[in-house]
């Protein structure tokens, strides 16, 4: 994934981040246009989950993608797992 500034649209460069939980990231980027020098904390979230893990964690709660749910739920009432 390429992240650029939202000012110059050049790339940014990632100094540091803190995982603050198992679903974010926070990371703090610097735009590597000298002429432009923005910097600021970029934020990076796991929002759905679009196919079940194999080794799931108790503690990660990243909750079913909508269109997961939906054939899930199709297969429960088919009675096809």
């Amino acid at each position: 994934m390429r992240i650029t500034c939202p000012h110059c649209r050049e790339s940014v460069a990632t100094r540091s981040s803190v995982r603050p939980n198992a679903a974010l990231y926070w990371a703090y980027a610097q735009c590597v246009n000298p002429e432009c020098g923005w910097g600021g904390k970029i934020q990076i979230e796991f929002v759905t989950t679009r196919a079940p893990s194999q080794n799931p964690q108790p503690d990660v709660q990243i909750p079913a993608d909508p269109e997961l749910r939906r054939l899930l739920r199709e297969q429960l009432l088919a009675g096809s797992y």
